[in-house]
């Protein structure tokens, strides 16, 4: 059936481990196929069959595939159903077994022939759906893909067949003939999926991560959120830049993508039953949404963004100190989007006032219930993998059922903690409230301490004027040690010096000096950004500019001195006439 071997593992592996691997891709195709963004699944069956056939497979046709779903009005999990097999099946056996089972009872079994259906949904427009077929037989420890297309569809998936199986224990993976395999998608299995698989199997570390968006259907939060994008990203571009002087592609993405998973999360609830507070809503902008989308709420930060004024009138957004006392009777969820310091305080905060309240927090900056840095416990692991323990231990106490999942934002913080009040009785609430509080009080000093209304300025241009000087000093003698010599125009040769990885610079500056820049956003990359006429920085290196020239610069320089000709042991790269920078005479 698959006799052209296209590639096979070296190591072996267990049967079981080959299985949680092809199931893992079956399940997640997303992790390795950029080309998917979500699947429906629609059941997972065994079949028990005997006809004058060979294999099962063989009555799976890519024609005869394309020919059923032709007969279809929609891929959904509403009109496939399980007539859609037997049509494959019956003329071949009109007695054959059909039995809709689980994942767990698939693992389970050591034997028998089982067929997966699911749907795939394009990530470049999740109207574009795609069937595809697993048939999965633990008899001969092997799974075949079929996927069939129209000729004008957009591929993406492999347009053939191809099978997994596992042989003298080690990982296989084969095609029907070598034309398939001479195909950009044949390279595609045999140099981006296999290696995949491989090193999942390899690893067996699945179970170990944290699945994406876990809490939600994936299907409906992918078409939810390419409506949200087409509904508000063009409007909200215009003003963003002028308006909040932050990267647009991240900010306005971010809150999008968090109104999805939220809106998805609340499907189960009456949309009039949610009444949200946004604690520390920062530039609004998931309030805005999910007011438009017709749930009611409101944001509260300790001051006003410029970019609230952008959003209409029926946006609630107020200005506010969040404290442990603050009062939300009416809210039936609190939400903490990277809410710093008050993050340990929210589950708590829903305690005291409702037991409707449950909560959604992204924890991202460490704070502890005196809002001063959380300390790590487990210096074994990091310290945001130690502190998401610690609020979810901080949720358990409060008596929630909290979820972990994590998110797609553009964000290195995706963790996100969904919270559900189990408690049923105001008299259950003020119990544990009452068994909570030696431990609130165990890890305050001195009581509870807010952000201040105007923040610091940490971006690098309020450091001692001594100490830059010193950082940069030391950060161009180092990169000056190697030559890297470039043709000046006077013929004479001048040392660009070293590329190097930023992160290994802070081994050649002092302690005291890398605890003062700890205290800067961004720390030592901020600072070579802010003095950019001396350094260049690229994705995590930096090297010396080559000094700009007048021209390109448009006389916006002239009037500043050169450093480099002051600072470079073979002066300014540029002569006094091209130079932007204000030449002093010898």
């Amino acid at each position: 059936m698959f006799p052209v071997p296209l590639a096979t593992g070296s190591e072996q592996i267990p049967v079981s481990v080959f299985w949680e691997t092809v199931l893992l891709y079956h399940n997640r195709p997303y992790l390795v196929n950029k080309l998917v963004t979500a699947i429906t699944k629609i059941a997972l069956y065994k079949i028990d069959c005997k006809g004058s056939f060979g294999h099962i497979s063989e009555l799976f046709t890519l024609t005869s595939i394309l020919y059923e779903r032709r007969k279809l009005k929609e891929l959904s999990k509403e009109t496939i159903n399980d007539d859609f097999i037997k049509s494959f099946v019956e003329c071949y056996d009109k007695s054959f077994k059909l039995d809709k089972i689980n994942e767990e009872t698939f693992l389970d079994n050591f034997s028998g022939v089982y067929i997966s259906v699911q749907v795939l949904i394009s990530r470049r427009s999740t109207d574009h759906k795609v069937l595809e077929l697993a048939i999965f037989d633990k008899d001969t420890n092997s799974a075949v893909f079929l996927t069939a297309y129209e000729n004008s569809e957009d591929m993406i998936t492999p347009n053939f067949p191809y099978e997994f199986n596992w042989k003298h224990g080690c990982f296989g993976l084969n095609l029907q003939n070598f034309e398939d395999a001479d195909t950009s998608k044949g390279e595609w299995l045999a140099f981006t999926l296999f290696p995949k698989l491989l090193k999942w199997s390899e690893a067996d570390d699945s179970k170990n991560t944290i699945r994406s968006l876990s809490l939600v259907a994936l299907d409906e939060y992918c078409v939810i959120y390419e409506r949200l994008k087409r509904t508000y990203v063009k409007d909200l571009l215009k003003d963003w830049i002028d308006k909040a002087k932050t990267d647009p592609q991240k900010y306005i993405f971010e809150d999008i993508a968090i109104s999805a998973y939220l809106i998805c999360l609340w499907q189960n609830y009456p949309k009039e039953e949610i009444n949200f507070v946004d604690c520390g809503c920062g530039n609004g902008l998931l309030v805005y949404i999910l007011n438009q989308e017709g749930f009611k709420g409101y944001g509260i930060d300790i001051r006003k963004r410029a970019i609230w004024d952008i959003y209409p009138k029926e946006t609630r957004l107020e200005v506010g100190t969040v404290t442990p006392d603050s009062s939300f009777p009416d809210a039936t969820w609190l939400i903490g989007n990277h809410s710093d310091e008050l993050t340990p305080w929210l589950p708590v905060i829903a305690l005291k006032h409702s037991r409707k309240t449950n909560v959604f927090v992204i924890p991202c900056c460490p704070y502890d219930f005196s809002g001063e840095k959380y300390v790590r416990k487990n210096t074994k692991v990091s310290v945001y993998a130690d502190y998401l323990i610690y609020i979810q231990d901080i949720f358990q106490k409060c008596q929630f059922q909290v979820s972990v999942d994590k998110l797609r934002i553009p964000s290195t913080k995706k963790i996100c903690l969904v919270g559900l009040n189990s408690c049923s009785t105001d008299e259950e609430v003020m119990k544990v409230l009452e068994d909570v509080q030696p431990f609130i009080e165990s890890k305050m000093a001195s009581g509870f301490t807010a952000r201040p209304n105007t923040e610091a300025v940490r971006n690098c241009t309020q450091l001692k004027r001594e100490l830059t000087d010193r950082l940069i000093s030391l950060i161009v003698n180092f990169l000056l040690k190697e030559e890297d010599l470039v043709l000046k125009k006077d013929g004479q040769l001048w040392n660009k010096g070293l590329t190097y990885p930023i992160a290994d610079l802070t081994s050649i500056i002092s302690s005291e000096d890398l605890k003062a820049l700890k205290l800067q956003c961004g720390g030592l990359q901020t600072l070579m950004k802010n003095f950019r006429y001396i350094f260049e920085v690229h994705k995590g290196t930096v090297t010396l500019r080559l000094p700009t020239t007048y021209d390109i610069t448009k006389e916006r320089y002239r009037t500043k001195p050169c450093w480099f000709q002051k600072n470079h042991p073979q002066g300014c790269f540029n002569t006094a006439e091209d130079c932007s920078y204000k030449h002093s005479v010898p």
